[in-house]
């Protein structure tokens, strides 16, 4: 009720507001693709950022927003070489050569669910996250559920269901469901 106007209700303010937030994002891409904090020496892109803003501006793009197209390749490219040095981690666990790490972690999920919705699907992530969904947290799970859908993997999809199911709380008398 502070505003004068009410954006949401008047089509015309929320394409403005749509095209000057795309230019905005557009503006604050990083030199190597992603996008971080702050831009200038020092830059620096992280990955939870990148995926975030890919996803926004693939949105975006998908119900008629004037997104250049190099701006989401640049960025999906960004997640593709980060995904590449998580693999490389999770493959060096076993030898123990750094950098190693043991899991794959929510991280992997949300990127893996942003690059396959972008048709960038890579099988070696997908068996990782298979292997280590008992710990991802409840809601990269869910994560990792939705891509592999997408990619029609219905055998790993009732996996993952069970596994998601098992957090369920559902309070019958005020008709509300819940994860533990």
């Amino acid at each position: 009720k502070h505003w004068k106007r009410n954006p949401v209700f008047d089509e015309v303010e929320v394409k403005k507001m749509v095209k000057d937030g795309v230019k905005r994002l557009v503006s604050m891409q990083l030199s190597d693709g992603g996008w971080g904090w702050f831009s200038g020496w020092g830059e620096h892109s992280y990955p939870h950022t990148t995926a975030v803003v890919v996803h926004g501006l693939r949105l975006a793009h998908s119900h008629g927003a004037a997104v250049p197209p190099v701006v989401i390749d640049r960025g999906i490219e960004w997640l593709v070489n980060y995904q590449k040095d998580e693999l490389r981690k999770l493959k060096n666990f076993a030898k123990e050569k750094r950098p190693w790490k043991r899991h794959a972690d929510s991280l992997d999920a949300f990127v893996f669910m942003i690059l396959t919705q972008a048709g960038r699907h890579n099988r070696e992530m997908e068996d990782f996250l298979y292997r280590d969904r008992l710990e991802l947290p409840v809601y990269a799970a869910a994560m990792f559920g939705v891509a592999l859908t997408e990619l029609e993997r219905t055998d790993r999809v009732a996996m993952i269901s069970r596994n998601i199911e098992q957090y369920l709380v559902m309070d019958e008398e005020n008709q509300t469901a819940y994860l533990k």
